[in-house]
């Protein structure tokens, strides 16, 4: 085990609002503030311009905004909302990314692909840790979870520590959970607000995939193919 193994497996982060939302996180934390490093980010702005950007979209809502409380039609919405996003079936991956020798990692499923050409992805995150760190560190992995795993993927949501380790392989500086189906490894080119979330942009400058039963993610449980193919059935 290397001196960062051994600092990875007392790190679980994992406050992003998109799970909690749908019942499988703990509250998130509010983000920090902080000076980041001039990364430069398309468009010519900086990742420091654009992450600004990002946590005053978030965390200054509008003056209106502080005033108006909110009404039950909305919340009823919310939670529609929340009911019928949990009809649609994901992945699960892991989130991670490496600051001053420390691993942070999060469960996620607000993952997706956005480009071929060039090769871009993105993972959608609230007010959590992994927000404060991506501006720092400028790079994120994707560990997308077998159905083996799902240990680690409650392990790395905070609800429970998982009974083995984590271990990891390297991609240069950058982490990626041992065991998964497939490693994404990007280095982050943009930053976009979007509501009460941020859409992280990623270059890809990694890929790895191997054969396996994908982890799944659906009315807020984790699952196999089967579990979720009872589940809509109403077995």
């Amino acid at each position: 085990m290397t001196e960062r193994d051994g600092v990875a497996k007392l790190t679980r982060v994992a406050d992003i609002a998109t799970a909690e939302d749908a019942g499988l996180m703990p509250p998130p934390r509010r983000a920090g503030s902080g000076t980041y490093p001039a990364i430069t980010a398309r468009g010519g702005r900086t990742l420091h311009d654009v992450t600004t950007s990002a946590r005053h979209a978030i965390e200054q809502p509008t003056g209106i905004a502080r005033l108006t409380p909110r009404s039950a039609a909305a919340e009823r919405a919310a939670r529609e909302l929340r009911q019928v996003m949990g009809r649609f079936a994901t992945g699960v991956t892991v989130v991670t990314t490496v600051h001053r020798d420390t691993i942070h990692g999060m469960t996620a499923n607000a993952f997706l692909s956005v480009s071929l050409r060039p090769p871009l992805v993105l993972v959608s995150l609230g007010r959590c840790r992994m927000s404060e760190m991506l501006p720092r560190t400028g790079r994120y992995g994707i560990s997308v979870l077998a159905s083996d795993q799902e240990h680690f993927a409650a392990h790395f949501a905070g609800q429970r520590v998982s009974p083995v380790d984590p271990s990891f392989a390297w991609h240069g500086e950058l982490p990626l959970l041992d065991g998964a189906l497939a490693h994404v490894g990007c280095k982050v080119i943009d930053v976009h607000p979007a509501g009460d979330h941020v859409l992280w942009i990623g270059e890809v400058e990694h890929l790895w995939h191997r054969d396996g039963e994908p982890l799944l993610f659906y009315t807020g449980r984790f699952g196999t193919l089967a579990d979720v193919s009872d589940r809509a059935g109403g077995r």
